[in-house]
């Protein structure tokens, strides 16, 4: 399964907005936290609030948001809504389209694995990855103070 860009964007934007949960961010403020060009970013949220996933507010304090709780959404939710369907291979998304999907030991243990791959993508949550950014960011301060202290005369 390969990690698009729109994947990719898509898990920066879920990630960032579930980080600031207590605000609304722009479009613009939001592209610039996650690094993307503020036309993808948007492209990328009008995807994940079609599914669901945020919401839009307009107008004065208005902004993006998780529409839903970040333990309830998870990594299958935010790479399957942000790109079409992906797979280790074309067969195991549409058996018809290959002939030899019903006898092909490669099929069998490519589905195998993306079974296992699909589960464990449902057993991250949103929420999971937010700890884990915020141990991350946590440890990025502390080595930004010691630098700094080291530094100072």
């Amino acid at each position: 399964m390969l990690v698009t860009r729109k994947i990719d964007y898509g898990l920066r934007l879920m990630l960032t907005l579930g980080c600031r949960p207590e605000q609304r961010l722009t479009s613009v403020k939001l592209a610039k936290l996650i690094e993307v060009p503020r036309q993808f970013a948007l492209k990328i949220a009008q995807i994940l609030t079609k599914a669901g996933l945020i919401k839009a507010q307009r107008g004065v304090g208005g902004g993006l948001e998780l529409a839903r709780p970040s333990s309830t959404i998870t990594l299958f939710d935010i790479m399957q809504a942000a790109d079409t369907p992906r797979a280790l291979n074309g067969c195991l998304l549409n058996p018809a389209i290959c002939t030899r999907a019903p006898h092909c030991a490669a099929h069998q243990e490519l589905g195998r694995i993306q079974d296992i791959l699909n589960r464990e993508l449902k057993t991250v949550t949103l929420a999971d990855l937010i700890s884990q950014q915020k141990i991350i960011d946590q440890e990025a301060k502390q080595r930004r103070l010691l630098a700094a202290e080291q530094d100072s005369p």
